[in-house]
């Protein structure tokens, strides 16, 4: 493998650490901007319980009913170097839920979607590199329609990922943007995601990071789709293990949305380097 394409090691660390808090806190393949190295890769199992202050609408985006929705995902994650410029991946989430309306209670599980996907490395400079993203998303499958835990329809995602790692002060700084569309089929809106991305490690095997993590709903389903706007940030501690094995703890809330239930989430994770 040429050493043009692999970012110092405490770098890989810190952008493997990103993807298994970004999994986590969002449930679906992200892109990292450093492609995996040739022959190499992760596997990631996070697990997160989110509670949320449910307030239900109608067709016309009125409030039609208050509540609480807890859930439990379990979410495995795999990425692959197939080149030194290709990496392929594989992730999914299986939940169960239960929803409490006061007069209207259910719970539910199955498995939310499973997406497949492919990063190329389109460029990479001295601590910078620059990565595009292709994904397919499938449906998924429910135990129940009230509440449903599984996407109805398929859907795909182009995103284009940028990151940047420097010394600051004699402190390793990692930084990351990330913008995606999500073409949705069926009767759901399209959406934009926009994350951002800053950590640091203060100590020897010890990583931060905090996050903003947005989704746009773009206003053009069908009355019977999803389409929602929501505003998350996010506060990960990671620990490296030795040079195969991490763990992490995050915290992550919504502060902001539309047409969504808001609420927060705590998720641990356990990451394999190979």
């Amino acid at each position: 493998m040429s050493a043009r394409f692999a970012p110092p090691r405490w770098m890989r660390n810190c952008a493997v650490s990103l993807l298994l808090t970004m999994a986590a806190l969002v449930g679906t393949a992200q892109a990292s901007a450093w492609p995996q190295p040739e022959g190499g890769g992760q596997v990631i199992i996070s697990g997160a319980y989110n509670r949320l202050n449910v307030q239900g609408f109608d067709n016309l985006g009125r409030p039609s009913g208050t509540g609480t929705l807890q859930q439990f995902a379990l979410q495995p994650y795999w990425e692959h170097g197939l080149t030194q410029r290709w990496t392929l991946g594989f992730s999914s989430r299986l939940q169960a839920a239960w929803m409490d309306q006061g007069a209207i209670r259910g719970s539910g599980y199955g498995l939310t979607e499973a997406a497949f996907f492919a990063r190329y490395a389109l460029w990479r400079g001295e601590g910078q590199a620059l990565s595009i993203q292709g994904g397919v998303f499938t449906p998924g499958i429910s135990s129940s329609s009230m509440p449903r835990v599984g996407e109805r329809f398929a859907s795909t995602e182009i995103r284009a990922a940028y990151g940047i790692g420097r010394e600051v002060g004699g402190l390793n700084m990692f930084a990351s943007l990330a913008a995606a569309y999500r073409l949705r089929f069926g009767s759901n809106a399209d959406e934009i995601r926009l994350d951002a991305t800053v950590g640091a490690r203060p100590f020897e095997n010890w990583m931060v990071f905090v996050q903003s993590l947005n989704t746009i709903g773009m206003r053009n389903g069908r009355s019977t789709g999803t389409d929602y706007d929501v505003y998350k940030l996010g506060l990960t501690v990671a620990y490296q293990i030795n040079a195969q094995n991490s763990i992490m703890l995050g915290y992550s809330r919504d502060i902001a949305g539309r047409r969504v239930a808001l609420g927060d989430a705590v998720t641990m994770g356990w990451m394999y380097n190979y």
